[in-house]
């Protein structure tokens, strides 16, 4: 059921992307927004393929006149982030998102909402229903599994496609174009563990959330919280007083981590409010330091069942070595544009399993050399400790044109409509725009969307007025380029 005062401007866009938060859509599990896909597509006798990476493409004729020219290649990701607040339950494999009007932003009830990409998806949508508008033949392409690697464009076949001109429509900034977005390379860490028969009698759960957390590139240079980070600060210090029987954070490599927990045996001499009183100075010494907007962090202690087996002294202390060094961070900035990260280092999971211990995190950069050196402070980090360090999910940079026709037509379309030029930026994060224009070859590319913030996370919304600035963008550009 739609909430109340449920935005209805633009009409189809809307309503379609009302459908995509009911149509569960989790990276990997896109069969059912796919088929919902299919079947309007057909509906509608547009003409669609799917590729053997589960790629859809859809293909629109041209309308009001232009059914002759050039084909425009429109382009998004049907897959959605899917994180949820600890209170919040939901089984993103079934359930619907929930959402809600909150003033001028549609949010979703503590989840993500999926407006990353699914607004542009609705948009791409809306071209197949609106009979009123006026375009080339149009390729949507809409692409699987984005969020955890971009595997639907690596795996793309593009022969199914034929533009020259495309519109990526994944950007989350209203009145920016984006003709660059910085390429990635994800990085994991193994090692097995020696497990111990624990001398403890008293076991606790130490509890880490209520880190705002984010988008992994677009928020990085915001200098936010890192729950693993500070969990890690914590058992440093407290060093070799306490065994731990299990330790785990993060959600994904994408997203930075909001909480993370461990599991804590009491040696003797030490006790739970000593504990409590060294967590406390370590979150007022992080709180002197993070943004105002993430202050509401904090940690919990839960008793629990004593644990037969835990860390060795020697790995326990190594881990708790290898957090408190390991790089998380914008580590360099573009020289062009103002607060533009070149570099990042995102230090997105830990867990133990059966035995193992694994790290996992996600290197950004828009040069592929500069980020050479993160690469050989992870790999120095895994010799030192004894770890097995291994690469994989690489995709490339989209370099900016400013030299773009598609660009200087989109721009002008812009000027003519709000009297102003946008801006014109690159972006800290993977968009699927590189992959693509190394698969397609010679293609103009463009992207832009409504304003989204928080993607990635329970407090992702997008601002419903930018939404129809967004669409009426969309259709003049559809309409003359």
């Amino acid at each position: 059921m739609k909430p109340e005062n449920y935005p209805d401007n633009p009409s189809f866009l809307w309503n379609v992307f009302y459908d995509f938060t009911q149509t569960p859509r989790p990276s990997r599990s896109e069969e059912k927004i796919s088929q919902y896909l299919l079947d309007l597509a057909a509906k509608n006798n547009c003409e669609s393929k799917v590729d053997s990476a589960g790629n859809i493409i859809i293909y629109v004729p041209g309308k009001g006149g232009r059914e002759e020219d050039e084909p425009l290649l429109i382009q998004n990701h049907i897959d959605m982030v899917t994180d949820a607040l600890p209170s919040r339950e939901i089984n993103f494999q079934t359930d619907p998102i929930e959402t809600k009007v909150d003033g001028e932003w549609l949010k979703a009830k503590g989840t993500t909402l999926g407006a990353d990409n699914g607004i542009g998806c609705a948009a791409a949508v809306a071209t197949i229903l609106d009979k009123d508008l006026v375009h080339p033949p149009l390729e949507l392409l809409f692409t699987v599994d984005e969020e955890t690697g971009l595997n639907g464009a690596l795996g793309l076949e593009h022969k199914y496609l034929s533009a020259k001109k495309m519109l990526n429509l994944d950007t989350e900034e209203w009145g920016s174009l984006y003709i660059g977005c910085a390429g990635g390379i994800d990085y994991e860490m193994t090692q097995d563990l020696e497990l111990v028969t624990s001398t403890a009698q008293e076991f606790f759960k130490l509890q880490v959330e209520g880190f705002i957390g984010g988008h992994s590139g677009l928020d990085i240079h915001e200098q936010r919280g890192n729950a693993i980070k500070f969990l890690g600060e914590i058992l440093k210090k407290l060093g070799s007083r306490v065994e731990i029987s299990e330790i785990r954070g993060g959600k994904a490599h994408n997203i930075i981590p909001r909480d993370a927990f461990a599991h804590l045996g009491l040696k003797e001499g030490i006790n739970i409010e000593e504990i409590q009183s060294l967590a406390s100075q370590t979150q007022a010494k992080w709180k002197s330091y993070l943004p105002e907007d993430d202050q509401n962090f904090k940690f919990t202690f839960e008793a629990i069942a004593p644990a037969k087996e835990v860390l060795s002294a020697k790995d326990q202390k190594n881990i708790m070595a290898l957090i408190s060094l390991f790089p998380h961070g914008a580590h360099a900035y573009d020289s062009l544009e103002e607060k533009l990260v070149s570099m990042s280092n995102n230090f997105a999971r830990l867990l133990m399993v059966r035995g193992k211990f694994y790290i996992q995190s996600s290197l950004r950069f828009f040069d592929r050399e500069e980020v050479k050196a993160i690469e050989d402070q992870l790999k120095t980090l895994g010799d030192l400790f004894g770890y097995k360090v291994e690469s994989h999910s690489e995709y490339p940079s989209w370099k900016p044109n400013r030299n773009s026709k598609l660009l200087d037509d989109v721009s002008d379309i812009y000027r003519e409509m709000h009297k102003v030029r946008p801006q014109v930026k690159a972006i800290h994060a993977g968009l699927e725009c590189g992959i693509l224009r190394d698969k397609i070859g010679e293609i103009d590319v463009v992207s832009f969307g409504p304003t989204i913030m928080g993607a990635h996370s329970p407090d992702e919304r997008v601002l419903i007025p930018t939404v129809e600035h967004f669409w009426n963008l969309f259709k003049a550009v559809l309409a003359k380029v």
